[in-house]
């Protein structure tokens, strides 16, 4: 494990972890969860590195070791973690590691930015976990309520407050830069999500020809299952397969948002990635 910094196009230094493998001829990178720090992935890093495929896990401007400066001065978007720091990782990895077969894991909101970088159109295997649509309607009953609250108020009113979103003292998660929460709410607010958002020029989910594996979780809260498939439709010439992972399936009462990312299921889940990641067709 090597602790790394990548410059990105916009003049800020990524915090970066390679953990490297003995094969040099494959690479995954890790694109988290809103306001989760790299370290959170990496149990599971360790171990698909050592099973041969290295591994470049990252946090995004103004999160974990990325936060440099206060943050209330940090001017990224949620765009600029797909255009720019997603960018610059991919970028990154295509310049040390040539020749080397690309695959990237997007969590959550990491699987929603893939598509605005650039070069996500070089990766070879895709892997979304939990990647959904925020739109607040995709959700149901008093859940469709606490998200349009979440969207319409909360998010509004405490940027305003702190200058910044302060998620610690709510969800536990990192704080996020106010043009994050700002505009993440604001895809939250619109039925065509960050679509309705980005102009066209500067999408490129329909230019994805990769291998997709698109991961549901059976009583997700931050990710209903049709939200994650509308999501999916946005990558429409990728070669994708489904999974709904059913907690019953591992003896599990739940596995959660997160919950993937557990030790407990590294001879299962994790293997099952593993073999995804390994898998050359």
């Amino acid at each position: 494990m090597v602790e790394i910094e990548i410059d990105t196009h916009l003049g800020n230094k990524l915090a970066a972890t390679l953990y490297k493998s003995t094969s040099r001829n494959q690479l995954l990178i890790i694109a988290s969860a809103t306001g989760v720090k790299q370290q959170f992935y990496r149990k599971f890093a360790e171990y698909i590195s050592a099973n041969g495929i290295t591994v470049i896990t990252f946090d995004y401007a103004g999160i974990g070791q990325s936060l440099k400066q206060p943050i209330r001065t940090v001017k990224a978007s949620a765009a600029d973690w797909g255009r720019n720091d997603l960018e610059a990782v991919l970028q990154y990895a295509k310049e040390n590691h040539p020749g080397t077969r690309l695959s990237m894991l997007g969590h959550s909101i990491g699987g929603q930015l893939i598509g605005l970088a650039p070069s996500s159109t070089s990766i070879d295997k895709l892997i979304l976990v939990a990647a959904q649509s925020g739109y607040w309607k995709w959700w149901k009953g008093t859940d469709r309520i606490k998200m349009w609250l979440n969207w319409h108020l909360l998010f509004p009113t405490l940027t305003s407050l702190f200058g910044y979103m302060p998620t610690k003292k709510i969800s536990g998660m990192e704080n996020l830069p106010i043009n994050v929460a700002r505009q993440w709410s604001s895809w939250g607010r619109k039925e065509n999500y960050l679509f309705d958002d980005i102009p066209d020029e500067h999408q490129h989910f329909d230019k994805i020809s990769a291998r997709l594996l698109a991961i549901s979780i059976d009583n997700d809260f931050y990710a209903p299952s049709d939200s994650v498939d509308w999501l999916i439709e946005k990558y429409s010439i990728a070669a994708v397969c489904k999974v709904h992972l059913d907690p019953k399936d591992f003896h599990v009462t739940s596995i959660g948002h997160f919950g993937i990312f557990r030790e407990q299921f590294a001879a299962s889940i994790w293997k099952n990635l593993l073999n995804e990641l390994q898998e050359t067709n």
